[in-house]
């Protein structure tokens, strides 16, 4: 099982947010998706969810094409996701944040359930345990009973993964899950991450938070203005001189970066002394 993008494009207009992308995603791994904003990162996790359209090229998991794909077929075909802005059902507790995953899978087995107590007993505490297992892989099994949208900040973040790995996606992608949250709950996310490396899973991860990418993936394509600029091991990023210019300039521009900050360092000084 592979996810593939071949010569992937999406546009707007005149404006190009992907620009000839081809890259391969294999099982087992985490793989990481970093870039400066504009890149094209999410733009790549939507294209994959059916959330945005293919301008050009395509995407295929094992051999068959996900963007000619209504959204809810991509889901159904093993593909989960979460958002930079958290997406919960707030009103809907923490256990039903999850159950309601397997609405698609059961809605055929309604009638049968109407129509025999004991077999929908049955089925309704074989998803409350698949529910609960799956809230004790990120410590939330006590908030079960509780509203989503009373959890704070962090916890949230949690049940947002949770969900989407309640029904064992094959495809799991994370957009930003460490965005908002603070020193230890970065840490405590990059573990329960790391646990949920299973052999028939890919798992893609768009996020800024360096420390928890070089930690936690496994490889990394590095975005920039749309195109793939590089691809490799944590420690062949790091060391890549493309990536490097990328992100942090040539010397002669980080020279010119610092003059222009100390300049404007003077001016302020030169307005304050004139106020005094």
């Amino acid at each position: 099982m592979t996810l593939t993008f071949d010569r992937l494009r999406k546009q707007y207009g005149q404006v190009v947010a992907i620009d000839d992308v081809t890259a391969s995603f294999a099982p087992g791994l985490i793989h990481g998706v970093i870039g400066p904003n504009g890149a094209g990162k999410s733009t790549l996790i939507n294209m994959t969810a059916g959330s945005y359209s293919v301008s050009a090229g395509s995407i295929a998991l094992d051999g068959k094409r996900l963007d000619t794909l209504k959204k809810y077929q991509i889901a159904n075909s093993g593909v989960a996701r979460t958002y930079q802005n958290i997406r919960l059902f707030d009103q809907m507790t923490v256990l039903e944040n999850l159950e309601v995953c397997f609405y698609p899978a059961d809605v055929g087995g309604t009638l049968k359930e109407v129509m025999w107590p004991p077999y929908a007993a049955a089925r309704r505490e074989r998803r409350r345990e698949k529910c609960m297992e799956t809230l004790r892989l990120f410590d939330l099994q006590g908030y079960a009973q509780a509203e989503a949208g009373s959890l704070p900040y962090g916890r949230q973040r949690m049940l947002e993964i949770a969900r989407a790995l309640v029904c064992d996606p094959r495809v799991l992608l994370l957009d930003e899950p460490a965005a908002g949250l603070n020193h230890h709950e970065t840490a405590e996310l990059t573990a329960r991450l790391a646990a949920q490396r299973l052999p028939d899973r890919i798992t893609i991860i768009v996020e800024h938070d360096m420390d928890l990418v070089m930690s936690l993936c496994d490889n990394i394509i590095v975005m920039h203005h749309g195109k793939l600029l590089f691809q490799g091991t944590p420690a062949e990023v790091q060391a890549s001189p493309d990536v490097q210019l990328a992100y942090l300039g040539t010397a002669n521009d980080i020279d010119d970066i610092r003059a222009a900050a100390q300049d404007r360092r003077a001016q302020l000084g030169i307005r304050a002394r004139r106020r005094s």
